[in-house]
């Protein structure tokens, strides 16, 4: 009976002893020096400087890391999307970036923004607007993600065929207006019907004679030459 309590007690004893040096580990110098980040490999992005990931990582021990708090941290960064935090060999850290990327030139309001598919504002710290970008004049009061999605929405659904340069949402419809200067709407609520009329017509009758067209309207297109 003593033997069995004896055990249960060293037993206890050396889990105690266990926890407490993985608690205080990381902060005994053999073992800090040990495990401290000593490289990391950034991929997907040139945009963090050298100092920007010391500042990070500097005070992060390897074997400890706080995922969450540096996702966090470099999310405070205008252009991370998101990030993944990878382990390699003791004191390397590989981290892969999802850059965000420019989608539109934003003129909402009497300001010019760049913006990516999601309606972040993207800093021109790190980016710069370009004029191939669509220009996208949006006239509601607020912006709203799901708007833009259907500007994507069409970009994809017309890729190849259609070479929008400018856009303009209001309230329940999408004007765009192509590089050779024809105008085509869209409806924002039947976004998909609208895409299936537009489809439709110009495999029927093409576009090349047509400087206007509507297909914003459930049982009608309006087009004008």
């Amino acid at each position: 009976m003593k033997s069995k309590k004896t055990k249960l007690l060293v037993a206890g004893i050396w889990i105690t002893i266990c926890a407490s040096f993985g608690f205080f580990s990381p902060t005994i110098p053999f073992v800090k020096e040990f495990f401290e980040i000593k490289k990391v490999y950034v991929k997907g992005t040139d945009k963090f400087s050298k100092q920007d990931i010391k500042k990070i990582f500097e005070r992060e021990n390897w074997f400890f890391i706080n995922k969450n708090e540096i996702k966090r941290q470099l999310k405070d960064f205008n252009f991370v999307k998101d990030v993944e935090i990878n382990r390699l060999f003791v004191g390397s850290i590989d981290l892969i970036v999802l850059e965000r990327r420019p989608f539109a030139v934003l003129h909402h309001r009497n300001r010019t923004y760049l913006i990516d598919e999601e309606g972040v504002k993207l800093s021109q710290k790190y980016y710069k607007i370009r004029k191939e970008l669509p220009q996208l004049y949006y006239n509601d009061q607020k912006i709203s993600k799901e708007k833009l999605k259907k500007i994507s929405l069409l970009k994809e659904e017309f890729r190849g065929r259609l070479k929008f340069k400018k856009f303009y949402i209001y309230k329940s419809q999408i004007a765009c207006k192509t590089e050779d200067g024809k105008d085509i709407i869209f409806s924002i609520e039947d976004i998909e019907k609208s895409i299936e009329r537009a489809k439709i017509f110009l495999k029927k009758a093409g576009i090349d004679q047509f400087r206007y067209l509507n297909f914003s309207f459930e049982h009608m297109v309006i087009a004008r030459r």
